[in-house]
């Protein structure tokens, strides 16, 4: 009877959870870590490296182009092989990626290692993997498990500005990228190898269906119950033809939106340091407004993913865009410390939204199924937006002296954006399905 009693708990624990929580610190290691402290290397480097800002974010945005353009490859891997497997190389490859940084002395060695190690397995692993093996385990808490996936990167702006700005003035930027690969292997590792793994393919794909007892997704389907009577859309159980995808008006919708949100927000992230060291204020509280950004970031994100289960996206999507917009023009007019904070709380709080809303826009959209082809069609389709917003704020800092031009050209892109929303046809959001009593003759 103990056994019994032992089994049945055992049953209540959906792992799906324990994908979300690995996921969460794989992206807090490795791609957010990135993210949210390479602008604090921009100067240190720059100076030893006698680049200019200019080409310095040329070669961060060399790392996106490689991302954008392997994505499609990436993305068929994702659905054609076990996801743990590629995530363990892809883990090993970053860290080997951190010890060559380590040991660059120009520009091109500086391009070559982004490009090459970065671009072809950094920005893989903390978004499309991850991600793909969350949309495969959920259903009708797909927008909250997303969400809660997202939190990892926006913890690392939390806690790693301040730590690296330490370890740069304690060690240099040659050993922090050192500890940068150390700690790649010794935490991250383990959790791609004993953690991670592909969701049984008789396994459910909602918690609250499976942990009640009732019909899955599948189930649903092979009975004869249409979308609208279990609330699932209509791609969960197909497989998308490239053809087909690419002439969905919400396929292009997505590249727009998160395309201009992913061409600004690499642009704020990597020059948003510089930015406020160069209009006078120290770079230990230039780092604290860092963290204050994605703090916010971090607390949005959960928001963003409990609206998008339960609203239409398309105002989810909104929201996030119209915080943003606001947070880059008072960045352009702000002068203190304290203005400085302000827009950054609005600006990260909009930002928040942008990799689990991405994420769950596509899995309406497309369904699980080819989650990862169609999100790497996505990524190469917005390389034009995403690759340039780094070259073009490094480019008018060198040209004009300040940030103020690049600001307000991302201010016009956000009416874009906004603009595309227009292009989304989206299904209405998932509801917990109810089992049925059966009926007696």
């Amino acid at each position: 009877m103990g056994d019994a009693q032992a089994a049945d708990q055992r049953q209540t624990f959906f792992y799906g959870w324990a994908i979300v929580a690995g996921g969460y610190l794989i992206g807090l290691l490795t791609s957010g870590l990135m993210a949210y402290t390479r602008g604090i290397f921009l100067v240190p480097m720059a100076e030893e490296l006698d680049a200019s800002r200019l080409e310095l974010s040329l070669g961060f945005t060399i790392t996106s182009a490689v991302a954008a353009f392997s994505a499609p490859l990436a993305g068929y891997l994702l659905d054609k092989f076990p996801v743990p497997r590629l995530m363990t190389l892809m883990v090993i490859w970053t860290a080997i990626g951190y010890f060559a940084l380590s040991m660059i002395n120009d520009k091109l060695g500086l391009f070559l290692v982004l490009g090459i190690f970065f671009g072809l397995a950094t920005f893989h692993l903390g978004g499309p993997a991850t991600g793909k093996l969350v949309v495969s385990w959920f259903s009708t808490r797909r927008g909250l498990a997303l969400s809660l996936l997202a939190m990892g990167a926006s913890t690392a702006g939390v806690l790693t500005p301040p730590i690296a700005t330490a370890l740069i003035e304690t060690f240099g930027w040659r050993w922090s990228f050192v500890v940068y690969g150390v700690v790649t292997l010794v935490a991250v590792l383990p959790l791609t190898t004993l953690l991670m793994r592909d969701p049984p393919k008789e396994e459910a794909a909602s918690p609250l269906l499976a942990e009640a007892g009732q019909k899955t997704d599948v189930d649903a389907t092979s009975t004869g119950e249409s979308a609208a009577t279990t609330g699932t859309p209509l791609s969960v159980d197909r497989v998308w033809r490239r053809s087909e995808y690419l002439s969905n008006p919400s396929f292009w919708g997505i590249v727009v939106i998160f395309g201009t949100m992913g061409c600004i927000f690499s642009g704020v992230s990597l020059h948003l340091f510089a930015h406020i060291t160069d209009i006078g204020i120290d770079p230990i509280r230039a780092s604290l407004a860092l963290s204050v950004m994605a703090s916010l970031a971090l607390f949005s994100k959960p928001v963003f993913g409990w609206l998008v289960d339960r609203l239409d996206a398309r105002v989810s999507v909104v929201v996030s865009l119209l915080t943003q917009l606001l947070g880059v023009v008072l960045l352009l007019f702000a002068e203190s410390f304290v203005a400085v904070v302000v827009a950054a709380t609005l600006f990260g709080f909009g930002y928040g939204g942008m990799v689990p809303l991405r994420n769950a826009l596509t899995a309406i959209g497309f369904g699980p199924m080819s989650f990862g082809e169609v999100t790497g069609a996505m990524r190469t389709a917005m390389a034009p937006l995403t690759l340039g917003g780094m070259p073009l704020a490094g480019w008018i800092h060198d040209t004009f002296g300040s940030y103020d031009a690049a600001f307000t050209t991302f201010a016009a892109l956000y009416v874009l954006a906004l603009l595309a929303v227009l292009l989304l046809r989206l299904q209405a959001p998932q509801r917990e399905v109810r089992a049925r009593s059966p009926v007696s003759a």
